[in-house]
């Protein structure tokens, strides 16, 4: 932005001005309610910028309106610095003071016609003082068409045609249910702002946005996704974890971080380290403190059953109640060991079968 453009953005924007007998006035913004948002963009309004864009601002614009042609410097500014989170689509709103802003508005469109668009959108607004106070304008904007390289003739055609003023009218008629009667205005993410008084104003608006719709930032620790076996024998019989009640579905997590899902009821998931084994039965109200208890893991008596830490690729046994040695054993023998598929450690053994990503804010789900 050139030091013309901060000037005059700057006188335009510290006070209430009055051009081409519109008024504006420029403040802080407003918490305004948001508006619908098949008015505010329509099916075929002219977007650029990222697809994957979470912040999206409409413009309401007349080519001819000074203040207009000094926000445009600062809005591709912003298109440019954050090229990946914003997006503009901008809709036409040609002042009847200015005789020359429809016939801009239908250079732009005729050159839409032919993919250049927002390249004509461009040379209007930054080439504005060059035209805005000629009788010779639709001229003018034919040699804009040569320049960036358009059939001309069909230009003249199409920037007369009945087709462009219907698009043109289409977004006058929007601005007027919306309530627009000054340009420029502008939307941000669906609420109309009062216009930002410096670039770095309106860059403020914009972070603020991308901040509040940007996904959690993932840490290496929030990412941690194991997987181990399990099997629970209650005086005799094996709990049957493939019960609905026991199984975590995507918004309805018994436990965000250590849960059974899709329906797998001998192997649990693991989503953040520092989760207990208690952590897991006690998403489901079950406890082993009135019966005789044993926890095995990998084979092995383990005896710190309150404050153990599964791990990746364990084999886990708890029985509780009276069993035979000889039972334990083989039940022991019995836990399955296909959590180092899930947690692909065995390749060999083949690939984890599609699943739905179950967890909770601060799990690689979310």
């Amino acid at each position: 932005m050139n030091s013309e453009t901060k000037f005059f953005l700057g006188i335009i924007l510290a006070t209430a001005v009055i051009i081409g007998g519109a008024i504006f006035f420029f403040s802080r913004p407003t918490n305004a309610p948001l508006v619908d948002p098949k008015v505010l963009v329509s099916e075929d309004s002219h977007k650029i910028g990222s697809p994957s864009a979470t912040v999206t601002m409409v413009e309401f614009g007349d080519f001819q309106c000074p203040a207009c042609g000094a926000y445009h410097a600062v809005v591709k500014q912003l298109l440019g610095k954050y090229s990946d989170s914003l997006a503009l689509v901008f809709r036409h709103f040609p002042l009847p003071s200015h005789p020359n802003a429809l016939p801009a508005s239908r250079a732009v469109e005729a050159a839409g016609i032919q993919g250049k668009f927002w390249e004509m959108y461009d040379k209007v607004y930054e080439s504005q003082k060059d035209w805005s106070a000629e009788k010779n304008a639709g001229e003018i904007f034919v040699g804009y068409a040569k320049t960036l390289g358009l059939n001309t003739n069909q230009f003249a055609k199409d920037m007369a045609s009945s087709g462009v003023q219907k698009r043109i009218d289409a977004d006058v008629q929007d601005a007027n249910t919306l309530g627009i009667n000054a340009t420029p205005t502008f939307f941000l993410n669906g609420e109309k702002i009062q216009n930002p008084a410096s670039f770095e104003d309106f860059e403020t608006m914009v972070k603020a946005l991308i901040l509040k719709t940007a996904k959690p930032s993932i840490s290496a620790e929030e990412t941690y996704h194991i997987h181990a076996n399990i099997k629970v024998i209650v005086d005799g019989k094996a709990i049957d974890f493939t019960q609905k009640k026991y199984q975590s579905e995507e918004g309805k997590e018994l436990n965000d971080f250590i849960h059974f899902h899709d329906g797998k009821g001998d192997m649990f998931h693991i989503h953040k380290k520092g989760m207990l084994l208690q952590d897991l039965f006690g998403s489901f109200g079950m406890t082993f403190t009135e019966k005789p208890f044993a926890l095995y893991v990998n084979g092995t008596l383990n005896p710190q059953y309150e404050s153990y830490q599964p791990q990746d690729l364990d084999r886990i046994f708890i029985t509780s109640g009276s069993i035979t040695e000889e039972a334990r054993q083989s039940y022991i023998a019995s836990v399955s060991d296909d959590a180092c598929i899930y947690s692909e450690k065995c390749p060999e053994r083949g690939t984890p079968p599609t699943e739905e990503c179950v967890g909770g804010l601060g799990t690689d789900c979310k």
